[in-house]
């Protein structure tokens, strides 16, 4: 996590709206995290992240946090993987279509459980 903060921090420089976005990002990955099990799915997790920062933040910054992750992955602070981007997308797309952020997992792994994988 403190990764993907320091990732948010240099994506998004010093702009009052980049800080307030990044403060988005940041406040809205620490507050819903206990909504994703640490022992799901990795595609699953990227997918339910991405959805629901989409409906707190925004599709653009869910976008940016997502990129951002796999640049510090490229990085050597991870395992960069571009399927990670094609979860996210999906995490977005179903940011669209769904009410609540509650019904981010379940429809992620749904979404999963029917051949994204």
């Amino acid at each position: 996590m403190k990764i993907l903060f320091i990732s948010l921090f240099i994506l998004f420089g010093t702009s009052i709206q980049a800080k307030d976005k990044f403060l988005c990002s940041a406040l809205t990955l620490y507050k819903y995290r206990s909504l994703v099990p640490k022992t799901e799915f990795d595609k699953v997790k990227h997918c339910t992240y991405s959805c629901i920062m989409a409906k707190k933040c925004g599709a653009l910054e869910s976008w940016s946090v997502g990129i951002a992750k796999e640049i510090a992955d490229l990085l050597g602070m991870g395992t960069p993987d571009l399927e990670d981007i094609a979860a996210n997308k999906l995490g977005i797309r179903l940011s669209k279509k769904i009410d609540h952020i509650n019904e981010c997992l379940p429809s992620c792994r749904e979404l999963y459980d029917n051949g994204y994988l």
